[in-house]
């Protein structure tokens, strides 16, 4: 999630400046700048501080509003986050950017119709895979299904690369009990992603349902090595280590599990493992 946030500052200096309603001043892009490196360094109340000084400089420009959005959004504040988007929103309604990630915290606020709105408002400016992929989740969670199944290949085919909008078709298909499916989309999703953490719990999960317990706990194990104590890749570990005899290592997981209630136990299709 954060290398996409970093992409998104980027689009946000390469194309904001030319589109703002007024210019920034060299004063206060440097300070953004700054913001930048201080988020980067997860060091999000700098980003905040040094965002709201550029902000004095620029009153009426977006940009100086867009660093504390994503300051509160990695750091759980969603209602701040959505707050200072919809600032920069109201100051440049046609930047796509803002409307995506706005989308991405009214989602997590469980506002899947605000949500959704916000990334097709987002895809009729600038279609990309990033805002269907989105938008597939909202529909998912609005029990859209074919909606949410269509979005994701509305996002394929604007990039066939993105991998996780076919870890979004696997969950779609394994939910429809289709689990060969469901695997086709995991191996796709793995070959352009080997790494990626929602690709290696959806591949462990299906291996597990499979009768596959030795692949299920080799996947799962790299991926409780990225996030330790993630419930959801913790309880199929767990399942997989029962199914293959280790009542032991298992129990011993449960366990952990146990302490772990208020972490998030699910991955909805719009949106990855953060």
């Amino acid at each position: 999630m954060r290398s996409r946030w970093l992409l998104l500052i980027q689009l946000v200096w390469i194309l904001g400046c030319e589109s703002a309603p007024a210019p920034l001043p060299d004063s206060a892009a440097i300070l953004l700048q700054e913001a930048t490196t201080a988020l980067n360094e997860n060091a999000p109340g700098r980003a905040i501080s040094l965002a709201e000084q550029a902000g004095q400089i620029a009153p009426g420009h977006p940009h100086p509003h867009f660093i504390p959005g994503q300051a509160h959004y990695v750091s759980g504040n969603y209602t701040e986050a959505r707050r200072s988007w919809e600032m920069a929103s109201r100051l440049e309604p046609e930047n796509w950017v803002w409307l995506q990630t706005l989308g991405d915290a009214a989602f997590q606020q469980a506002d899947y119709q605000a949500s959704l709105d916000y990334y097709l408002r987002a895809i009729r400016i600038h279609p990309d895979a990033v805002s269907w992929h989105g938008a597939a989740g909202a529909y998912w969670e609005m029990g859209l299904t074919e909606d949410s199944w269509n979005a994701c290949h509305q996002a394929l085919i604007l990039d066939p690369d993105y991998a996780p909008a076919y870890i979004s078709l696997a969950m779609i298909a394994e939910h429809g009990g289709e689990l060969e499916e469901a695997r086709n989309y995991v191996e796709q999703a793995l070959s352009l992603s080997p790494d990626n953490l929602a690709s290696l719990l959806a591949a462990g999960r299906l291996a597990r349902l499979s009768g596959n317990e030795d692949y299920a706990v080799s996947v799962l194990s790299k991926a409780l090595e990225q996030v330790p104590g993630h419930p959801e890749i913790l309880y199929n570990l767990a399942m997989a280590l029962l199914q293959a005899g280790k009542g032991e290592q298992a129990a011993t997981l449960l366990e952990a599990l146990d302490t772990e209630k208020s972490l998030p136990n699910r991955l909805p299709p719009g949106h990855e493992v953060r």
